[in-house]
């Protein structure tokens, strides 16, 4: 019985930190989205089908520019012609951050032409109210947010990633500019799901050796039971 007791407590031990890391990021991501969603800035105009990069809010209009001149796309092109080039937030006209290297996709009018690097979108704060954030992945690890209020007023914030759960709504807006998939303050449950992980490792293996544990224990109490006094 105490070889039960030994290999379960081993397995718990070793299965422990994926579950606890798993466990974390299910509360974090159940009290974010309780407060917050996140909305995609949606457009009728053509060639919008990826999402707008320009958009409106309590009367000042907020998009995205480049240094690149957009470019039709050719008959029967089969790839799109990416360039390296710098992108900024433009607020009612004026510019309101410094620019971001980026690849952009010429060919591209929508969302998609600075994928991965700078997106606009639309957050909506059941506390504080709505605004329209842009992210941005300026290189070496660290990104940044520029939100714009209903009043006009621009809020930057630059972090690195590991910062991005302080507060978790970091991790939230910089999904699409994050180059892997990414997890609010871990990305322990980001990888591609596997029969060994995370079925074997960590939920089974923690499993069995939470019923080894008991089972050992039981079994050395009901043992202590039986002996006469």
């Amino acid at each position: 019985m105490r070889m039960l007791v030994i290999v379960g407590i081993v397995l718990l031990l070793i299965s422990a930190p994926p579950l606890v890391l798993m466990g974390r990021e299910s509360a974090v991501g159940q009290s974010v989205e309780r407060r917050y969603s996140v909305e995609r800035i949606t457009s009728r105009e053509p060639d919008m089908e990826g999402g707008a990069i320009r958009s409106v809010i309590g009367g000042h209009t907020v998009e995205l520019a480049d240094d690149q001149a957009p470019k039709a796309r050719e008959p029967f092109q089969a790839q799109e012609t990416r360039v390296q080039g710098k992108v900024w937030v433009v607020v009612d006209g004026r510019t309101r951050s410094s620019p971001v290297p980026a690849t952009i996709r010429l060919e591209r009018r929508d969302a998609n032409r600075y994928w991965g690097f700078v997106y606009l979108m639309k957050l909506v704060d059941r506390e504080e109210g709505d605004r329209l954030v842009v992210a941005e992945n300026i290189g070496g690890g660290q990104f940044r947010t520029i939100s714009i209020l209903p009043d006009g007023q621009v809020v930057q914030d630059q972090f690195n990633y590991a910062a991005r759960c302080k507060p978790p709504i970091r991790a939230e807006l910089i999904r699409n500019v994050v180059p892997h998939p990414s997890g609010y303050c871990s990305d322990v449950a980001q990888g591609w799901p596997s029969i060994w992980y995370p079925v074997l490792y960590p939920w089974v293996s923690g499993g069995v050796g939470g019923l080894l544990t008991v089972a050992g224990l039981s079994g050395i109490l009901m043992r202590r039971r039986r002996r006469p006094e």
